[in-house]
């Protein structure tokens, strides 16, 4: 039985995962090799093979450690003819996938070999796609122009020289669905699983599309991202965008059952006044209270510009560490998602809405996770909890601070109360049994 308690717990923390990653028996999360269930908690740096010296790649990572990111998405070759910051491509001619730069991978392992000193996994996009014609797929472009036994070679190359680590997850894709590409986007997972066949592998489509939306069940896709911004959102290509939780919902119901996470959404920091600290924090409530098995935040760091010290401490990544903690004092992996919506009676707000509240009742009846993106009265109702007496408490998101609600709740009862304030919240509900 879980106890709640104003304290900060002590928890796994990202060091003591024994990696490599597996999928889990139920096929709804990911474990290390010790059984334990890792919580997909990354940042979004992509170009951190291209644009930082090796000091500042220490720096990086040291803090995405410590503000207890688990995974770094990031791009193995950066944009088409992108040099790094040393002034070396990854291909001599980008055209030509058999003319690699060796000084450019060996800045690549030495990266690798950092992160794995501190246990961080990397998520790496072997060759990027593009949205915007910036990346190695569409019309006459370097993929196409490589073809299938080139890009297969280059797959298999990589899993040959990569397929030792520990601590890498392959993206295929980036940014964009398979489009005319999708066979030598196949060749190119299939090389690197033909030398490194444990190493796990997902695909990063266009936003709106998850990976299973894109592709049919194929042996090389281990686990499913999902892209989408929010309702009302007029920056991407595709101005339809679903919110999280809808993808989430989708994606959680269909069969064959994979792991998925939320690969990317809306940056702090980025887009105007969407990007902000509620909004990253509500992504990743979103995705993991909606059966995800963790979710990126970005910021515009991704690119690391020459300021990209002053996005280190934004207050949405700040918060990341408390979502961290909070779903580890209470397993985020034996949640179920509440799909039909009955757990908020009343007051969880609009549907398809970029203010919905939505709440998770674990698997064995002892506490509910309920997340509110801003103050309003609510009624939960409580029958998913076992026991007939309940406690409550509320977790401020963003500095982890606690209130506990005085006196027990009756099973039998509807829940009736109101937020703290107009800030997100999120409500703990735990069971008791008499």
């Amino acid at each position: 039985m879980l106890a709640i308690g104003i304290h900060i717990p002590t928890l796994l923390s990202a060091a003591d995962y024994l990696l490599p990653l597996k999928i889990s028996e139920n096929k709804r999360y990911l474990e290390d090799q010790a059984g334990r269930p890792f919580l997909y908690n990354a940042d979004t740096g992509w170009k951190l093979f291209n644009k930082l010296e090796k000091n500042e790649v220490i720096e990086y990572l040291i803090d995405r450690k410590q503000k207890k990111f688990t995974v770094i998405q990031t791009m193995l070759t950066g944009f088409a003819g992108e040099i790094n910051v040393f002034g070396v491509g990854p291909f001599q001619d980008i055209n030509d996938f058999e003319t690699l730069n060796a000084p450019y991978f060996d800045h690549v392992d030495w990266v690798i070999r950092q992160a794995d000193s501190l246990n961080l996994v990397l998520a790496i996009a072997p060759l990027w796609a593009g949205c915007c014609r910036e990346g190695y797929s569409g019309k006459e472009a370097a993929m196409s122009k490589n073809g299938g036994d080139k890009t297969y070679d280059f797959g298999e190359y990589l899993g040959s020289r990569y397929g030792s680590y520990s601590n890498i997850i392959w993206i295929i894709g980036g940014d964009n669905d398979p489009h005319e590409d999708k066979d030598t986007m196949r060749q190119l997972a299939l090389g690197i699983k033909s030398m490194s066949p444990i190493q796990l592998m997902t695909y990063h489509a266009a936003s709106t599309h998850s990976s299973s939306d894109v592709w049919e069940d194929e042996n090389w896709i281990d686990i499913v991202m999902t892209y989408t911004y929010f309702r009302g959102f007029d920056k991407a290509w595709n101005k339809n965008q679903p919110d999280v939780y809808e993808v989430n919902f989708k994606e959680y119901q269909k069969e064959p059952i994979k792991p998925f996470f939320l690969g990317e959404s809306t940056y702090e920091g980025m887009h105007d006044s969407w990007g902000s600290s509620v909004q990253a924090r509500k992504q990743a409530y979103w995705s993991i209270l909606a059966g995800g098995m963790g979710h990126a935040y970005g910021t515009p760091m991704w690119d690391f510009p020459t300021d990209w010290r002053t996005y280190l401490n934004l207050k949405g990544g700040n918060s990341m560490r408390h979502l961290y903690d909070l779903f580890h004092q209470w397993p985020w992996y034996r949640l179920i998602p509440d799909i039909s919506q009955k757990i908020i009676a009343k007051g969880a707000g609009e549907y398809a809405g970029n203010d919905l509240a939505i709440g998770a009742v674990d698997d064995q009846g002892e506490f509910m996770v309920i997340y509110f993106p801003s103050g309003r009265e609510f009624v939960i109702d409580l029958e998913g909890l076992k026991g007939n007496k309940i406690e409550a408490i509320w977790i401020n998101p963003e500095t982890y601070a606690f209130k506990k609600i005085e006196g027990q709740l009756n099973k039998d009862t509807p829940f009736s109360n109101h937020t703290p304030d107009n800030n997100d919240w999120v409500l703990i509900l735990e069971s008791r049994l008499p």
